[in-house]
């Protein structure tokens, strides 16, 4: 579980501290006029509000016990989060289309954690969790790159991609940590959390520094165009290729889809419970 873990937060985290310059390298933006309203900070202050928004919506429709304010609370989000999508182009910023990133985990993991309450499949989730990790890394490594150029394709692929890996990683936290007491005695408890944070953070520690490395290695001439100045370091940052780093950490993702299905096959044998609801009776 501590290992499955890892692999999966160090192949979410660490992207993170990437995922801007990864799309700015990918995507075609146009330059914004200084005195347009997409410019200015009144759009961010109105795009938060609309994050919010997105947010408390979704949030809401799951505990909402009557049908006709749960769907009007789910169109209300929906409605909000293409709103807040269509912004995010407008103001051709990588940072804001990244930004989207927690709004669909934010919708879906009460569903998530209330399906495993109720339901079980904790472990079947973690499998399918990395499934998704996988398919995204590997379509910002090979489908993105075949879009630059496109403005609205391109675009509409990293929306598209950024909100199915944030579904993803809704889908850890809610069957991962509700799994954890059932493996070990409530004594220890504890310390078992403990321990799992302590071998994620070692990995949260290493994986940027390998992304760095291995981004420096497949990109020789940016990184000698920079100590000789032939090129400048504007010009270096939207010029990476990302594709054997994000083939890196789809690897992370493969072998936590691997223990995942070790943990099924260890669950199964052992009866430790993980695939069954926590609520029973």
């Amino acid at each position: 579980m501590a290992l499955l873990c890892v692999l999966y937060y160090s192949a979410i985290f660490p992207f993170q501290k990437y995922a801007v310059n990864m799309l700015q390298c990918n995507l075609t933006f146009t330059e914004v006029p200084a005195d347009s309203f997409w410019a200015g900070n009144t759009v961010t202050i109105i795009q938060y509000c609309i994050m919010l928004v997105v947010a408390a919506a979704a949030f809401a429709s799951n505990f909402s016990k009557q049908k006709n304010m749960k769907f009007g609370l789910q169109i209300i989000a929906v409605v909000a989060l293409v709103v807040f999508c269509y912004m995010g182009y407008m103001r051709q910023s990588a940072e804001t289309i990244f930004a989207v990133f927690p709004l669909l985990a934010v919708g879906i993991t009460p569903i998530l954690g209330n399906y495993v309450d109720h339901k079980g499949k904790a472990a079947s989730m973690l499998v399918l969790g990395s499934v998704l990790l996988i398919a995204c890394h590997l379509t910002f490594a090979f489908v993105l790159p075949m879009f630059k150029g496109n403005a609205v394709g391109g675009v509409i692929i990293a929306y598209m991609t950024i909100l199915v890996l944030g579904a993803s990683f809704s889908l850890v936290p809610a069957s991962l940590w509700p799994s954890v007491p059932k493996l070990v005695d409530k004594k220890i408890i504890g310390s078992a959390y403990a321990l799992i944070f302590w071998i994620q953070n070692i990995g949260l520690w290493l994986f940027p520094m390998l992304i760095g490395k291995v981004l420096d290695a497949t990109n020789p001439e940016l990184v000698e165009g920079l100590n000789n100045g032939s090129i400048t370091p504007e010009q270096a940052a939207v010029s990476y290729d990302y594709t054997a780093p994000l083939v890196m950490l789809a690897c992370l993702g493969v072998a936590a889809l691997i223990l995942g299905f070790a943990l099924k096959a260890v669950d199964k044998k052992k009866g430790l419970g993980l695939e069954e609801p926590n609520i029973k009776g």
